[in-house]
């Protein structure tokens, strides 16, 4: 919960060998006294076992995310759970490319249930595989380990072979993968397999071999690269483990104060539902008390502790030894229903609001400047928040324009239709250029030109149209945006457009290379640039208009992440910095001197130099850059207003 060990993901490793190990042992020894195995005995002790608390689980976090998290996170966590209750949450994180090691912020609350759908799995698959063994082996005992040893050869061989391939080529979904988790589990059957010689290895090398698993365990713990996982990362933890539980079979009991005490004793009898709370406990903990550092990390631990420990008591305990939880009510058959309950239940939370509104309050679009003021000092003084529409936890997607997934994101300007908007009967064209702040604020301009205008956005994300001397964050990088670069500049050159809006984030001026104080240096580097851009585009005799980019939020700061339970909406206002006036104040100067209109906007964000996330009731950011295609399309009468090549009359 605190990243240290840096390598406490192997816990889920240690667990796989242990569950395999104890799994297998059951089926064997109810074949050593019963000659067979009962499936409906054995998933009955399962579901008895594992279903209740996670369950609770499963419902009250699900409940959770739908009050304290925006309906898309809500709706995901919602198919995270339904996918748990049916035992395939693993594939379910693996075919939508979660990653275990995002932050915690950006992760599902109900990602640890992986590791419980591939065990699940292991419970559904391998007691069903052992029966087949056992008929083949015609229920001898000794015939039966023998073919169990050799078919968890054959599958950890397979499983590691595979899970190593995997690894090097697609190590997310790898690690999420039943198939390259197989192994591990195996080699838990194949000690079980072995009970019998393990039980003669002499009293003198158990404790040597038992400490010898415990280092190497401990060292796993402390050196394995995620990088590495599941294959080759896992495997010193996974035979570090097998000598720990080699160390005790058949043995008498070591007392080994580390393993024994009463309180590991104890966290090992609550471990199961710790392990179900603890990941949503450290997701939600900060929404509901925005508590950061040791004590945040503390506190989580502390209360991780508090709802295993109820939960242990009060939901696991009594379902195991529940009289009423026997054969007539929870059979092979009567498992179905009883999981159909809870996932249509899920299935019904899942379904709501399925097709994602932007609210049902709706701003009036203002007429003036002053309207917008108004507006703006309406949001600083807000003591709660409006019905916003969207939802900020839907901002992220729902705010993203339309353009963007038109393939504005990265034009392809030898093809004349990518990111080009024709309107029927048109006799003028408008070029838009720069990088995505000219892409979100295309809404915005098409509707400001109107119905008399075709547009084209030659747009490249993270790709200034100013030519700084800049770094890239690698060389394709570098090499698409400088040609994109050159390609815009062509097209200008050919297109004998009307007019050329032109939009690039100030920020850009922190990437100029060598390094420049961007309040001096680089914000006079920067306006260079413009003035050179600007007269550029001038001379091609299209009426050339610069639309200054909105004051960026500090990097992880969005609307969405700020803007959670107790928070009030004063605390999510953000401050205007001084690069950003310096350097937008340096390009509109070189802008007008080249004889081109700048367009200031942060007028339209901020009031005096207090930014809201929001204005009447549309969310202004969908991240800590881009404004929202709801926002652009409530400023678009503005914009028209201010362009002074437009005809009052045009429509």
């Amino acid at each position: 919960m605190d990243g240290r060990p840096s390598g406490g993901f192997l816990g889920v490793d240690v667990f796989f060998v242990i569950s395999g190990f104890l799994i297998t042992s059951l089926l064997l020894r109810e074949v050593d006294r019963d000659g067979r195995v009962s499936l409906t005995g054995f998933y009955r002790r399962r579901i008895k076992r594992l279903m209740p608390a996670a369950i609770i689980v499963l419902l009250v976090t699900v409940a959770a995310s739908w009050t304290l998290l925006g309906s898309g996170q809500a709706r995901s966590v919602s198919a995270d759970a339904l996918a748990s209750v049916f035992f395939v949450s693993n594939w379910r994180f693996a075919a939508k490319g979660a990653d275990y090691w995002d932050d915690l912020g950006t992760r599902s609350p109900l990602q640890h249930f992986w590791s419980l759908g591939v065990e699940e799995q292991f419970y559904l698959l391998w007691p069903l595989i052992v029966v087949g063994l056992c008929v083949l082996a015609a229920r001898r005992p000794r015939r039966l380990r023998q073919a169990v040893i050799a078919i968890v050869i054959l599958l950890s061989a397979g499983s590691i072979a595979w899970g190593a391939l995997q690894t090097s080529f697609d190590s997310g979904f790898a690690y999420f993968s039943t198939l390259t988790r197989a192994w591990e589990l195996a080699a838990g059957a194949l000690l079980a397999a072995t009970a019998g010689p393990l039980t003669r290895i002499p009293s003198s090398w158990r404790t040597p071999l038992l400490w010898a698993g415990i280092t190497v365990l401990a060292l796993a713990l402390a050196r394995t690269d995620p990088v590495t996982m599941p294959v080759p990362g896992a495997i010193v933890a996974v035979l570090a483990t097998c000598a720990i539980i080699a160390s005790g079979t058949g043995g008498q009991p070591q007392n080994v104060w580390p393993l024994t005490n009463r309180v590991t004793t104890y966290v090992g009898d609550i471990s199961y539902s710790l392990y179900l709370w603890h990941l949503p406990v450290a997701i939600f903990l900060p929404v509901v008390f925005p508590v950061q550092g040791a004590i945040g990390k503390v506190a989580a631990i502390v209360i991780s502790v508090a709802f295993a420990s109820v939960s242990f008591h009060l939901v696991e305990n009594p379902a195991r030894r529940a009289a009423w939880f026997t054969r007539r009510f929870v059979s092979a058959r009567g498992a179905v229903p009883v999981t159909s309950v809870v996932g249509l239940a899920l299935a019904l939370t899942l379904t709501l609001g399925i097709s994602p509104q932007a609210g049902t309050a709706a701003s009036a679009a203002p007429r003036s400047d002053a309207d917008v003021r108004a507006m703006l000092q309406e949001a600083l003084d807000a003591d709660t928040y409006p019905a916003l529409s969207p939802k900020l936890g839907d901002v992220a997607t729902l705010g993203v324009p339309d353009e963007d997934r038109a393939g504005c994101s990265a034009t392809v300007v030898s093809d004349p239709n990518s990111c080009y908007f024709p309107s029927s009967g048109a006799d003028r064209t408008a070029l838009v250029i720069g990088d995505s702040t000219a892409i979100v604020a295309l809404p915005m301009i098409r509707a400001a030109l109107g119905t008399g205008w075709n547009l084209r956005g030659l747009t490249m994300a993270a790709c200034y149209q100013t030519d700084i001397t800049r770094w890239y964050d690698d060389a394709a990088h570098e090499e698409s945006c400088e040609k994109h670069q050159d390609d815009v500049l062509g097209a200008v050159a050919e297109a004998d457009a009307d007019a050329i809006f032109v939009s690039d984030l100030y920020a850009g001026v922190e990437h100029i290379t060598p390094a420049a104080d961007p309040m001096s240096t680089g914000a006079f580097m920067w306006a260079t640039k413009t003035g050179e851009l600007a007269e550029a585009l001038v001379a091609t005799g299209a009426d050339v208009v610069f639309l200054q980019s909105p004051p960026r939020r500090s990097e992880g700061d969005t609307a969405a992440s700020c803007a959670t339970a107790g928070v009030i909406p004063d605390d999510c206002v953000h401050l205007v910095d001084g690069v950003y006036r310096q350097v937008t104040e340096g390009e509109r100067v070189a802008a007008e001197n080249a004889g081109a209109q700048y367009v200031t906007v942060e007028e339209w964000f901020c009031l005096d130099g207090r930014c809201p996330i929001f204005v009447g009731t549309i969310p202004t950011m969908r991240d800590e850059l881009h404004i929202t295609k709801q926002y652009a399309s409530l400023l678009a009468p503005l914009l028209r207003a201010r362009l002074s090549f437009l005809d009052d009359t045009e429509e």
